[in-house]
């Protein structure tokens, strides 16, 4: 499972929704804070000030195929970063400590 973003407009939003990015109003205040859950209230408040759209955080389930294919580019981009580290233990705890981050936020 990873989670993805979808733009909707807000009128089809509804409450229980989490937000993927900040909401600004067209003036640029900053209304509500990524992560934030809609609810009824705040979806009425933000077509009051004027606001179109959102972004809303989704999971994504992955079929096996799509989960390895994930792991492997997490793989190879942790090593691309590393490359040019030799055999340093401490570069080498680093790496292992970033790739099981990285994986983990695919699981």
């Amino acid at each position: 499972m990873t989670i993805g973003v979808r733009a909707i407009p807000l009128s089809r939003a509804t409450p229980g929704m989490v937000l993927a990015a900040e909401v600004c109003d067209p003036g640029g205040a900053s209304l509500l804070a990524e992560g934030t859950a809609l609810t009824h209230a705040t979806i009425a408040s933000l077509q009051r000030r004027g606001v179109a759209s959102l972004q809303i955080a989704e999971e994504e389930i992955l079929t096996p195929a799509q989960l390895a294919q994930q792991r492997e580019e997490v793989t190879a981009r942790v090593a691309a970063l590393f490359r040019q580290c030799g055999d340093d233990p401490l570069m080498a705890k680093l790496r292992e400590a970033l790739l099981a981050y990285r994986l983990e936020s695919l699981e």
